[in-house]
C-alpha cells in the first residue's frame, strides 16, 4: 500500500519524536519508530524506558496497516532526502519504503502502555493554552538531583498549572474540572511538539502503586508515569490578599530592554548570578541594576513614594522568568522578604538573595545601641496570612552571598537581623551547609556515573564494529586466496 504524505508536516513531527529515541540502546525498539494504520489514521510512535510519544496523521487507507518497526535514523534521513513536497510512503508485509527507497525492518515488540478504560480512569479536559503554560513553567522546575523529586515536575489540578524549585514559584490558573492532583515529569518531549493553541485532555489511571497518565494535545499523545509524592501546598506560600509595602513598575518596551540586558550578563555562579535592583538619588525615576560582575543598566520606572534607599538582590534567571511571564510590577516588603511579580500571567513569587555586605552593614548598627536605651518599634506590615504559617527562611553561609531557601509566606514583617546566632540556629546553619555540599557531591558523582556508562556503551559499539570489520577482512582474504588458486 502506498500513501501520500506531506513532507513538511512529517519532518516537523520527527523532530519531537526523536527526543525519546536512544541511538545507543541495546534494545532495538528504543532505536526505532513504529508505523501503524488504523481506520483513516496513520500513527507514528517512539518510546524510551519510561515515556512514549505518538503522532497521528489523517490519511485515506484502503485497509488497516499492521504495525511495522524501522530504525528511526534511517527513516528520518529518508524523509529529509526526499526532494518533493509530497512523499510516497509504501508499507507491504512489514516492509517500509519512502519514494522507492526500502528501509530495513526491525524485529521485536514495541512496548505499548496498557490503559484501564471506563470507571478506572480519570479524564481532565485541558484548555487551549496548555502547552504555553507548560513551556512557561518548565524553567521553574527543580532539575537537580534533589531528595524532593516531586519538585522536578509540573503539577496539574483544578487550580491550574504550578511549578516550583524551592526558590521561586509560579501558578497559572486554568479551568480544569477535576478533583485529582497529578504531577507530570519535565515535559521536554511534549514541548518539542510545538502544539501551541491545541486543547486536549489528561487521562490518569492507577497501576500497581503508580499513577500513569496519557496527555493528548491535538495530534499528539504523550504517555508516561506521574511523579510519586504529595505536591506542596503552594496556596500557603501565596496568600490571596496582600498589601505590599514597596513596588516598582515599568512599561513593556522597558521590559524588553531589561530582558536583553539580563541575557547579556555572563554567568557568575560564584555569586549566584546576582543582580542588585536599587533607586539612585541622582536619577530617582530610574530603576538601577548592577550585576555581580559590574555590568550596569537602568530603565525608566515608577516607584512607590516610600522606596527610599531600599535595594534588593535577585538571581538573574529569576528576573528572566518573571519577565517571561509578562509581569511588569515587582512588589516586596524589604530586601529580605519574597518578591512578587504582578501584571502578567498567573502568580509569581521568588526569594531574593542576601549579600554579605548587607549582613555586615546591619551588625554595627545594632552594636552601637545601648542595652538600656529606648528603641522605637519598627512598624510591621499587615498581612492576611493565617496564624499557622511560620517563616522557615534559612540562610546558607558562603563567602559572598547567602541564598534563601523556599519561601513559606509572601511578606514578612520588617525586622532587624540578629547579631548572634543561638546554638540551635548555628546547628541548623551547619546542617544546611552540609546538605548543600552533599548535593553538589551527589550531582558530580551522577555525572561521572553517566559518563562512565556512555563510555562503556561506546566501547561495546566499537568492539562490535571491530569484530565485524575483522570478519569482513578475513572473508576478503579468503576470497582473494580462492581467486589466486583458481588463476
Amino acid at each position: 500500500m502506498e500513501i501520500s504524505l506531506n513532507k513538511a508536516e512529517l519532518a516537523g513531527a520527527l523532530a519531537a519524536l526523536g527526543k525519546l529515541v536512544s541511538r545507543t540502546s541495546l534494545i532495538k525498539a528504543y532505536q526505532a519508530i513504529q508505523i501503524e494504520g488504523v481506520g483513516n489514521t496513520l500513527f507514528f510512535r517512539t518510546c524510551s524506558i519510561v515515556e512514549q510519544i505518538e503522532f497521528l496523521m489523517g490519511v485515506d487507507l484502503e485497509a488497516d496497516i499492521p504495525a511495522s518497526l524501522v530504525e528511526f535514523e534511517q527513516f528520518r534521513l529518508a524523509v529529509r532526502s526526499c526532494k518533493n513536497k509530497t512523499l510516497k510512503l509504501g508499507i507491504n508485509n512489514g516492509e517500509v519504503c519512502i519514494d522507492g527507497v526500502r528501509l530495513a525492518s526491525i524485529g521485536g515488540q514495541f512496548p505499548m502502555q496498557d490503559r484501564k478504560p471506563g470507571q478506572d480512569s480519570t479524564v481532565m479536559e485541558l484548555p487551549a493554552d496548555t502547552l504555553s503554560a507548560l513551556s512557561m513553567l518548565a524553567p521553574l522546575t527543580d532539575k537537580g538531583l534533589d531528595v524532593r523529586k516531586i519538585l522536578s515536575g509540573i503539577n496539574i489540578s483544578r487550580d491550574g498549572f504550578t511549578a516550583t524549585d524551592g526558590k521561586e514559584l509560579s501558578n497559572i490558573p486554568a479551568q480544569i474540572e477535576t478533583t485529582e492532583n497529578v504531577t507530570i515529569p519535565f515535559p521536554l518531549t511534549l514541548l518539542a511538539t510545538k502544539a501551541f493553541g491545541e486543547s486536549g485532555k489528561l487521562i490518569t489511571w492507577q497501576k500497581d502503586e503508580d499513577t500513569h497518565f496519557e496527555l493528548t494535545l491535538g495530534s499528539w499523545t504523550w504517555r508516561a508515569k506521574a511523579i510519586r509524592g504529595i505536591y506542596p501546598n503552594w496556596k500557603r506560600i501565596v496568600p490571596e490578599r496582600i498589601v505590599a509595602t514597596h513596588y516598582v513598575s515599568f512599561q513593556d518596551d522597558r521590559a524588553e530592554r531589561l530582558m536583553r540586558y539580563l541575557k547579556s550578563i555572563p554567568d557568575d555562579r560564584e555569586h549566584n548570578n546576582a543582580v542588585k535592583l536599587s533607586r539612585l538619588p541622582e536619577v530617582p525615576d530610574n530603576l538601577h541594576l548592577e550585576s555581580s560582575n559590574g555590568m550596569l543598566f537602568s530603565i525608566l520606572a515608577e516607584f512607590d513614594p516610600n522606596w527610599g534607599d531600599l535595594s534588593v538582590t535577585v538571581r538573574k534567571d529569576l528576573l528572566i522568568h518573571l519577565l517571561n511571564a509578562g509581569h511588569r510590577m515587582i512588589e516586596l516588603n524589604d530586601a529580605y522578604s519574597p518578591i512578587v511579580g504582578t501584571g502578567g500571567t498567573g502568580q509569581y513569587i521568588a526569594m531574593p538573595i542576601r549579600t554579605a555586605k548587607q549582613q555586615v552593614a546591619s551588625e554595627p548598627q545594632q552594636e552601637t545601641t545601648a542595652p538600656d536605651s529606648t528603641q522605637q518599634e519598627t512598624p510591621t506590615t499587615n498581612t492576611n496570612t493565617s496564624p499557622s504559617m511560620k517563616e522557615t527562611t534559612t540562610m546558607f553561609d558562603t563567602n559572598t552571598i547567602n541564598t534563601g531557601s523556599a519561601p513559606v509566606q509572601t511578606y514578612t514583617p520588617n525586622r532587624k537581623p540578629e547579631t548572634k546566632l543561638s546554638p540551635i540556629d548555628e546547628l541548623i546553619s551547619i546542617v544546611d551547609d552540609f546538605k548543600a555540599k552533599l548535593k553538589t557531591l551527589t550531582e558530580e558523582s551522577s555525572v561521572i556515573g553517566r559518563r562512565a556508562r556512555e563510555i562503556a556503551i561506546d566501547q561495546k559499539q566499537k568492539n562490535r564494529e571491530y569484530a565485524q570489520t575483522k570478519k569482513t577482512i578475513e572473508r576478503i582474504q579468503r576470497d582473494t586466496a580462492n581467486l589466486t588458486s583458481v588463476a
